[in-house]
């Protein structure tokens, strides 16, 4: 026999009844043969088992759902600073130094050699301004860090040539600048033609002179004339000559020479200017005493014109009161 625990009817509605015979799982649990008594609740029917373990609906679609990185990836997307030196006062210039010492260690057994006075002069490292604008280390990159990075570079530079590495020469080039001025005093720097002579031109007041100067016995030609032909003064050939005595090579050198313009004294004098630069070329060790000599700088005095009103360039003519 079944027993009902149902609630007064006071207190159950319409609705309730309504549901209870709606219900068919319930009706039909109740209308099974139990050995004993049951208890059912019908202020609240059961949810049928279909109803209960239907799947969910996906608001968001599967082929989106996987597009999402997981942690393990966004760990592998991370953002990463392109140099180990990011986080540091100033990342380029140490990145460039680390790179230097790695350099020198790793080439520290090379054999090493003493730079000469021409290379310093004609290749320099960049400088503290250019190298600061390079780096971008505005008031942060100091003298101090300039030149420890000049120490390095000297120091791979003084590798033999012969044996120098490639990534080593390529580094160089990054920090080194040609001196334009001193590859444009190399070139203007004369040497012996094909012949063996020494050529060079000077001038002196309105005269001007081209020498050609080279080994032999100490003789002369001045447009075709010998020297005592040409300039019959004792002043004029002692002017010519006297470049040869400075450097004691009197009898050394033949010389021949092209004058126009001017005067003879003018002409003795601008001979004199070129012979001195043709020693020059023959010997650069005569430079110093020819310069104490004054036979490298030409005279570039000139007779001053004469204004009007005056009897020459400064003399006025004689006052008269009456």
């Amino acid at each position: 026999m079944l027993c009902f625990r149902i609630a007064s009817k006071a207190r159950l509605c319409p609705t309730s009844f309504r549901s209870l015979k709606t219900s068919a799982p319930v009706f039909q649990e109740l209308s099974k043969p139990q050995d004993g008594p049951t208890e059912v609740n019908l202020e609240r029917p059961q949810v049928p088992a279909s109803k209960s373990n239907s799947p969910t609906r996906r608001l968001i679609p599967s082929n989106l759902r996987e597009d999402i990185p997981r942690n393990y990836e966004l760990e592998r997307l991370r953002v990463v600073p392109k140099l180990k030196t990011f986080y540091g006062g100033n990342p380029i210039h140490e990145e460039n130094i680390n790179l230097l010492n790695e350099l020198i260690r790793r080439h520290i057994n090379l054999p090493t050699r003493i730079v000469d006075d021409k290379e310093l002069q004609s290749t320099r490292f960049i400088s503290f301004e250019e190298y600061r604008q390079q780096v971008q280390g505005g008031t942060r990159l100091k003298p101090v860090h300039h030149k420890e990075l000049t120490q390095l570079l000297h120091r791979l530079r003084s590798i033999d040539p012969q044996l120098m590495p490639k990534e080593v020469t390529d580094v160089l080039k990054e920090f080194i600048t040609v001196n334009k001025e001193a590859v444009k005093v190399a070139e203007k720097t004369k040497t012996l033609d094909n012949f063996g002579r020494a050529i060079a031109s000077a001038k002196r007041k309105a005269s001007s002179a081209k020498v050609y100067l080279v080994k032999g016995e100490g003789e002369a030609l001045i447009n075709g004339k010998s020297l005592i032909e040409y300039f019959p003064k004792d002043s004029d050939r002692r002017r010519v000559i006297y470049p040869f005595q400075v450097v004691c090579q009197e009898g050394n050198f033949n010389f021949f020479s092209n004058v126009s313009g001017g005067g003879s004294t003018g002409q003795a004098d601008a001979t004199m200017y070129a012979i001195a630069k043709c020693l020059v070329i023959f010997n650069p060790l005569f430079k110093s005493r020819l310069y104490k000599a004054g036979l490298m700088t030409s005279d570039s005095r000139k007779v001053e014109r004469k204004k009007p009103g005056k009897v020459k360039a400064r003399k006025s003519p004689t006052w008269v009161k009456r």
